[in-house]
């Protein structure tokens, strides 16, 4: 399966530059960034990513924002090939993550959108102070 990632600016770019820091072989993935050439630009440019993604297969777009540009475009795009697409909103580094890992081993284009939308919604939490007396020798918080 294939992931298209749809933002306002470079957003994207820099969610895909951080992903291939963290897994060594995602599923096949491109950045469309919506910039200073306006929306005509961007609904070409995320067409054909979108056209040569759906010739390798099954294609997840994610969308940084719902209603905005990015979401709307690839909205009517999904519309054009809802057997072989699905749009998610609101992209974030976690759900990036996990997507690129599920979609390198699957070609089941709901269950990879249940992954989205889990970590997208599990990625989002509050730093809490620890609790009284709490003492670690680790660096790491989580």
């Amino acid at each position: 399966m294939n992931i298209v990632v749809a933002s306002h600016g470079k957003l994207c770019e820099g969610l895909v530059d951080a992903l291939h820091m963290m897994v060594a072989e995602p599923a096949p993935i491109v950045a469309v960034g919506l910039d200073e050439h306006g929306i005509d630009d961007f609904r070409e440019r995320l067409a054909a990513a979108v056209d040569a993604s759906l010739a390798q297969g099954k294609t997840l777009i994610m969308s940084d924002l719902i209603g905005g540009t990015p979401y709307n475009e690839a909205y009517a795009l999904f519309l054009q090939h809802p057997e072989e697409l699905r749009v998610v909103a609101g992209a974030n580094f976690p759900m990036l993550i996990e997507v690129g890992i599920a979609a390198a081993d699957s070609d089941d284009l709901d269950e990879v959108l249940g992954v989205a939308l889990e970590a997208g919604r599990g990625g989002v939490v509050a730093a809490e102070l620890p609790d009284e007396g709490y003492e670690s020798d680790e660096d790491d918080l989580f």
